[in-house]
């Protein structure tokens, strides 16, 4: 997953950084709800007949809940994608030649917590039935103005097919990851490789089924809108700007 990327001492923002700022509105109003509900049942729900009493250490940890919902899905995320460069470093280890896969008793396997393992699950049977041929993995990929950063999952051939790949472990595909896919894909074309797709492969983490969406067509619009996203970032973070060294296009 992606760490911190540094310019000049600085630390530039992420690709995920710059969509999540355009995009998550909601958050604030998230924090706010839960502390809502929570003042409600401070103020009403002990008072319900039959219901038993809730302290305010239980009221201030569901309060927080969301946050450690989240954290916990990160925290998967991080499993699956370390699981899967594992398996396919082996891929590029052999060369290619012989089938990789994993044995129940393999220690980064039998390690993967339960919704990890469902998700590498869904992985495994997704490239049983497409030819893998990873080139990088979990490669720092830097725009072409220098100004942000972020990892790509993956480089390599698909079905024959030079592609950039993402791995996500979410519920549901979500506009943001074409977005951020293009992005990774423009970065990645500045080393002038014939680069011909993008997509990403979501990978269910409750029923352990893979799902595959190639965002190739849409490659163009999407790198448009992350584009823009990029501008409205620096413009609405001067002090970042300056420092990432952006220069206002307009």
């Amino acid at each position: 997953m992606s760490g911190k990327y540094e310019k000049n001492g600085f630390e530039l923002p992420r690709c995920t950084d710059i969509i999540d700022d355009c995009t998550n509105i909601s958050f604030g109003l998230k924090k706010w709800a839960a502390a809502e509900v929570v003042r409600w049942i401070r103020k009403h729900g002990n008072s319900w007949p039959g219901c038993w009493l809730v302290d305010d250490e239980d009221l201030n940890r569901a309060e927080k809940a969301y946050e450690t919902t989240g954290q916990t899905a990160l925290d998967v995320g991080s499993e699956v994608h370390n699981a899967i460069e594992v398996f396919l470093k082996r891929e590029i280890a052999r060369k290619g030649d012989g089938e990789a896969h994993w044995d129940i008793t393999d220690p980064v396997y039998a390690k993967l917590s339960g919704q990890a393992m469902k998700a590498f699950n869904a992985f495994n049977a997704w490239q049983k039935e497409h030819d893998i041929k990873p080139i990088v993995l979990e490669q720092t990929v830097y725009s072409e103005s220098g100004c942000w950063a972020g990892t790509c999952d993956f480089l390599g051939y698909f079905d024959g097919k030079l592609y950039v790949i993402d791995w996500k472990s979410s519920k549901a595909f979500y506009p943001e990851m074409r977005y951020q896919v293009a992005a990774y894909r423009s970065a990645v074309g500045d080393t002038q490789l014939d680069i011909v797709g993008c997509g990403v492969l979501r990978l269910d983490k409750t029923d352990g089924t893979p799902e595959w969406k190639d965002t190739s067509k849409s490659y163009e619009k999407d790198l448009r809108i992350f584009n823009r996203m990029v501008d409205l970032y620096f413009e609405r973070h001067p002090q970042i700007a300056k420092k990432a060294g952006w220069n206002i296009p307009f």
